[in-house]
């Protein structure tokens, strides 16, 4: 079973004695009874109830563990139905390697160094962040096959460049749950030796949080200050582009200071592998672990599902059989080329 919810705070009103222990051993025996799709989540290993249940047991408890896309698709329609989300509003998905915990939710100018897992200061990676904008705005024309015009040139480059795997404050999601389970069995080793992750987020419940911080009103008071004096360089209601890396001159100044918080961004489908993979953007601000902090906290609409090691082999193949493919993911002769390449490594 994929999902598994306990509304253990129902029995709140009742008798410890007579009903929470009977429970806490009905969670056990339905945890031991599954313990097949237990045991993927740890690579073998037995899950320890206990760390399962953590310290927020009398709320809820919630476990989800995908080992087929029969089991993921329900997962999946469970988050939306717990959440209460309409069916006209997008859910977005992210897949990253069980491996890279520690740098999870985190966009790929912020993460640590692998060598000593030392992160270098915002500052100076704001800085080298702007180097590499401005270089890849430089020699991207000649390259980028794409209709884009001289006013959005600025954050069509900046989408881009994430898109082709610079570093930047972009951390990428989509809107399709099968193109993220793609995404997180499609460079698996045979045998897959580690989990995969894929976080859902509710974009619409994070907007709204975001719009409500106090951060956001600073940094459009600031832009406004900033346009009373650029009357002729700018736009009043272009406070976004305080989240465009800054070159040197606005980086010294406090009215152009990149702000704390993420800014959710829709972006325009500016290539076909931008357009096949339904992506989806969120440029981080000055905070690294933002996201992280928001992942902890105990209404937050930002959850996971794990997919075991042991079953990543069979969800490469259903997902082959329900048509997404490399090539469908990336519509190009590279694309077609790896799709190749891996059918040849399956048979090798």
């Amino acid at each position: 079973m994929p999902y598994t919810f306990l509304p253990i705070a129902a029995q709140a009103n009742r008798p410890a004695s007579r009903y929470r222990f009977p429970l806490f051993l009905c969670l056990f025996s339905r945890i031991a009874a599954e313990s097949a799709t237990a045991s993927e989540m740890l690579n073998g290993k037995r899950m320890n109830p206990w760390r399962v249940l953590g310290r927020d047991t009398l709320r809820r408890v919630v476990i989800k563990v995908a080992g087929s896309l029969s089991e993921y698709l329900m997962s999946v329609g469970e988050i939306r139905k717990g959440w209460s989300v309409p069916r006209n509003h997008e859910l977005w998905f992210r897949a990253e390697d069980a491996l890279h915990r520690k740098t999870r939710l985190q966009p790929g100018i912020y993460r640590p160094r692998k060598i000593n897992g030392v992160r270098k200061s915002v500052l100076k990676l704001l800085e080298i962040e702007n180097e590499l904008y401005e270089e890849f705005g430089r020699s991207s024309t000649q390259l980028a096959d794409v209709k884009s015009n001289h006013d959005d040139w600025e954050w069509d480059s900046f989408f881009l460049m994430q898109h082709h795997g610079v570093p930047t404050r972009l951390l990428d999601w989509s809107d399709g749950a099968l193109i993220a389970l793609h995404f997180a069995v499609r460079n698996k080793p045979l045998p897959p030796k580690s989990n995969s992750i894929i976080y859902v987020l509710d974009p619409y419940w994070l907007g709204k949080r975001i719009s409500k911080d106090p951060d956001r009103e600073d940094a459009k008071a600031r832009w406004r200050e900033y346009w009373k004096k650029n009357p002729y360089d700018c736009y009043e209601d272009e406070w976004e582009r305080l989240y465009l890396p800054s070159d040197e001159d606005d980086a010294k100044d406090p009215l152009m200071a990149t702000p704390k918080i993420p800014l959710l961004q829709d972006s325009p489908h500016l290539t076909r592998r931008v357009a096949a993979q339904r992506s989806r953007f969120m440029i981080f601000g000055t905070d690294p672990l933002w996201l992280v902090k928001v992942e902890k906290e105990r209404d937050s609409r930002l959850v996971s599902i794990t997919i075991p090691a042991s079953s990543i082999n069979r969800i490469k193949q259903e997902l082959i059989d329900a048509g997404i493919t490399e090539s469908v993911v990336y519509p190009d002769l590279d694309g077609l080329g790896r799709e190749l390449k891996q059918a040849w490594k399956a048979r090798r």
